[in-house]
């Protein structure tokens, strides 16, 4: 499950931080899996798990 939210973890780095075509791409990428990946990390932030609660805040916070 770590590597899942690595990945996702990452998506968001490079959307918030990476070069435009980082950006670009990352953006496209949160625009189509943006709710899939908030319903997959829900049992986990219900269950507790810290890093998964960080990443479905930042994820709730986009401007997409």
């Amino acid at each position: 499950m770590e590597m899942i939210l690595g990945v996702i973890e990452d998506l968001l780095d490079k959307y918030e931080n990476g070069t435009s075509e980082e950006k670009e791409d990352s953006s496209s990428s949160l625009k189509m899996q943006k709710d899939q990946f908030m319903s997959n990390l829900k049992p986990l932030v219900d269950a507790g798990n810290e890093d998964a609660k960080k990443i479905f805040e930042r994820l709730q916070n986009l401007a997409l």
